[in-house]
């Protein structure tokens, strides 16, 4: 692909939402229209995409696009982006409210899609910020859809504009102290102190920790879901995860290249609080909200921990949590809001139902529970592994690194556990009693099991990021035998990078065998289902756990039903 042909894909991947979010405004209000743009907008924003990740990797040079020009780190979180926007806007697309303003969700969607992937691209800190504005503003309009009070909503939105304005000051302060307006700012400085410096990259990483949710900032996280559609939440938090992300590991170049200080201790002491603390969040909360607040703010303790070693595997394993993640955590909320909306409650173990009523709702939980957690060979492994040896690797300075790793490890286990826990409080085992039951829209089910399954294949082939992303992007960021003028940062160590390739190779293999036994074990099962009649399907637990489809009540009485039932209409779920 030519570099010209490279440069028009990048424009209209940029563009396109914009043209959507118009399209949704207009006609958005018809649910056969809103279902029908949300595929053609989920085609689109797929091909482009996909075509410019071909011109990407085949242009001569760079492609780029006005002011915008994409690098080895800052185009994967772009397509990351645009490509998580196409099952949200599915997911947001088919499912059915009583709302005036069906179209005005999916609008905000399209539109913050646009801007957050100009954010991310842009190479001015005045252009990124307005750009990082927009988004915000998008997100303010999607949370007027739906139910709820605004005003509690907005409050529980607050730290979110905390952070916003923490970054804003630090921009303000970058040009008035620095007289720069970069993104990535080298030296030598024309103008500006040591304080000054340490003041604006503690403004940036203030601002980038409580947009991340990290603890004890993850109570913003929970007050927003247990408020929010879950629509709004699998779209903005994840997007959110993404933007907050990016300007941490611009921020941590910020302090490589600038400051004399060594803050890898303190960095990896922040990621550690939300290391521990998030898997003990989801494992003892009570709630849906509860626990995927503690997932987010377990995923953003590796990230920052990641950062924090200033070592080649850490910032690789840090990479990889980025790119990964929201697409774990997006799944997460589309299945749990699946789930909630059918029980009428967010709580756990209060109305559980049946896998059979919302299969696909219960394989993405599951999935997307494991993989956060960090159990192998899903891809949320590969990061936390990643993290884990840079630490073992950095405990040549400090044996507190290697206690670091450790607490990962142990952080994990607790994970896995409360992935499971959550798994039993929404689906029951016992069977229940049949009839009439609003079961979700098929293309609701199918946006969460798009992205687990992408999530199975970046675990078993974790070198498509590996080699193709994440190393480009460290080197872009950290060349080869960078010193900065307070750290030095560590190449992979011989025992890390033996481990890592011996995962790689093992992977493939791995993978080879669980699809033959997937495809064999589906083949099985639907020559099962076609021997038995389904309305056999209740005297058996299997294969899905729980019995025939039930009629439940409405709510625990702590908290309202979600969506109304109504009899007859279906893709309420």
């Amino acid at each position: 692909m030519s570099q010209a042909d490279a440069s028009a894909l990048l424009g209209a991947a940029i563009i396109l939402p914009f043209g959507f979010a118009v399209a949704f405004l207009v006609a958005g209000a018809t649910p056969r229209l809103r279902g029908m743009l949300s595929i053609v907008y989920g085609l689109s924003a797929a091909g482009v995409n996909l075509a410019l990740l071909n011109g990407f990797l085949t242009a001569n040079r760079v492609p780029s696009w006005a002011s915008f020009r994409l690098t080895g780190f800052n185009f994967p979180v772009m397509l990351v982006l645009e490509l998580l926007s196409v099952p949200c806007m599915l997911y947001a697309g088919f499912r059915q409210r009583d709302e005036r303003s069906q179209g005005l969700l999916p609008a905000s969607i399209a539109a913050a899609t646009g801007m957050a992937a100009a954010a991310v691209i842009s190479r001015g800190l005045v252009a990124q910020l307005l750009l990082w504005e927009g988004v915000t503003a998008c997100a303010i309009v999607g949370l007027t859809v739906g139910k709820g009070d605004i005003r509690r909503k907005l409050v529980a939105f607050i730290p979110w504009l905390l952070g916003d304005v923490l970054f804003l000051v630090g921009v303000v302060l970058c040009g008035a102290w620095l007289k720069e307006s970069s993104v990535f700012i080298s030296p030598p400085l024309i103008a500006g102190s040591e304080t000054q410096v340490v003041i604006i990259a503690a403004l940036f990483l203030a601002s980038a920790l409580i947009r991340l949710g990290a603890f004890p900032f993850h109570f913003w996280i929970r007050d927003l879901l247990g408020r929010t559609d879950s629509s709004w939440s699998a779209f903005f938090l994840p997007a959110n995860f993404l933007l907050a992300g990016s300007r941490l590991i611009i921020t941590s170049v910020f302090l490589g290249r600038l400051v004399a200080s060594n803050w890898s201790t303190g960095i990896v002491i922040a990621g550690l609080a939300s290391i521990v603390a998030g898997p003990l969040i989801a494992l003892l909360g009570a709630s849906i909200p509860e626990y995927v607040a503690g997932m987010y703010a377990f995923q953003a303790g590796v990230l920052v921990t990641g950062v924090g070693l200033f070592s080649r595997s850490g910032l690789e394993g840090a990479l990889f949590c980025l790119l990964v993640s929201p697409l774990l955590l997006s799944a997460c909320m589309m299945s749990a809001g699946t789930a909630d909306s059918l029980r009428g409650t967010r709580r756990f173990f209060r109305q559980g139902i049946s896998a059979r009523v919302a299969p696909a709702a219960f394989a993405a939980l599951l999935i997307s529970g494991f993989s956060l957690a960090g159990l192998p060979p899903m891809d949320g492994f590969v990061s936390k592994a990643l993290v884990a040896l840079a630490g073992f690797d950095r405990a040549v300075t400090s044996p507190f690194y290697a206690l670091a790793s450790g607490l990962i490890l142990a952080a994990v286990a607790a994970a896995v556990v409360a992935a499971a826990r959550a798994l039993g409080g929404v689906f029951m085992t016992a069977k229940v009693e049949s009839g009439a039951f609003n079961k979700p829209s098929p293309m609701e089910g199918a946006s969460a099991l798009v992205l687990c399954a992408g999530s199975f294949m970046l675990g078993f082939f974790p070198g498509v990021l590996l080699r193709n992303f994440i190393r480009a992007g460290s080197v872009f960021l950290f060349p080869s035998g960078f010193t900065g003028p307070g750290i030095v940062f560590l190449g992979t160590g011989a025992a890390a990078q033996r481990a890592v390739t011996y995962y790689l190779s093992w992977s493939e293999t791995a993978a080879a065998f669980l699809l033959v036994s997937t495809a064999i074990a589906l083949a099985l099962y639907f020559a099962a289902r076609a021997g038995r009649p389904s309305g056999e399907a209740g005297a058996s637990l299997e294969p899905f756990i729980g019995g025939s489809l039930g009629r439940y009540g409405d709510s625990d009485g702590s908290r309202a039903p979600l969506l109304p039932r109504v009899a007859g209409r279906r893709g309420q779920g």
